[in-house]
């Protein structure tokens, strides 16, 4: 296994910057996503989960409330540094395209916000050897959209990715919710909007998180530089409130491995 940053994310101090930026949305993801798979006639509560991509272990956590035994694997150590301790959670270095797990370990595996920097083709093939016959997959996003009632909010995303580009991703299946992999069947996908308040120190906060802000600090461009920049550049669009709300969209896609 190999520990060599495949993205942003594996980069130096990013796990505590990810600890305190993002939102801690998993547990209402999870709970739409256990809404599918009642509906699919599939049990959320499990024995063994595993949480691939899990970061800074939120997603671990939240999975861990309806699974007795829960594998968080992320390919970043800087990440999973900061991770918290939990009874039933076990964190794993490795990597989603080469899971290092037994055939049908798994009763159900999750991923929240991961698929798209895998090479999709082998994470699916690892998925469809790790998770028993029978067992479901939940992959979940979630997508920052825009902010509220704020008309220059559009103007100001041009300036920020023309400043920090996104960097490339591994798109080679794209959307999850697009196509069905072989060897499993769809058992429900949900789309719905989630608002978040925030106050413009959080808000630049969370955008140091984001992948063209981790990018470019790994590009050399001080931390403290792109967060004056977030913060004097979104000074207009707060105004006068303390509190803007920000508008993110999260997608679920529930699949069940065929026999």
């Amino acid at each position: 296994m190999t520990t060599t940053p495949d993205n942003p994310f594996a980069a130096v101090q990013v796990g505590a910057l990810y600890a305190r930026g993002r939102p801690y949305h998993h547990p209402r993801s999870l709970a739409r996503l256990r809404a599918l798979l009642a509906g699919g006639n599939a049990d959320a509560d499990v024995e063994r989960a595993l949480d691939v991509a899990c970061g800074t272990g939120m997603s671990a956590v939240a999975l861990a409330d309806f699974a007795d035994t829960v594998v968080g694997l992320d390919i970043s150590p800087e990440m999973m540094r900061v991770a918290p301790p939990k009874p039933n959670v076990t964190y794993m270095l490795g990597r989603a395209e080469r899971l290092p797990f037994l055939d049908g370990a798994f009763d159900a595996v999750t991923c929240s916000s991961g698929v798209h920097w895998f090479d999709q083709e082998r994470f699916y093939t690892e998925l469809g050897r790790v998770v028993r016959p029978g067992g479901w997959i939940g992959l979940y996003d979630h997508y920052f959209m825009k902010m509220q009632d704020v008309d220059e909010f559009r103007a100001w995303t041009r300036a920020l990715f023309d400043r920090y580009p996104l960097p490339a991703r591994n798109l080679q299946v794209g959307d999850p919710r697009a196509e069905t992999p072989a060897g499993f069947e769809l058992l429900g996908s949900d789309l719905f909007e989630d608002p978040i308040e925030m106050t413009r120190e959080e808000f630049a906060d969370y955008q140091l998180t984001v992948s063209h802000c981790v990018a470019a600090a790994e590009r050399g461009t001080p931390r403290s530089e792109i967060r004056d920049w977030l913060l004097a550049s979104t000074a207009p669009l707060f105004g006068d409130a303390s509190t803007r709300v920000l508008q993110f969209l999260g997608t679920i896609t529930c699949l069940r491995r065929l026999p």
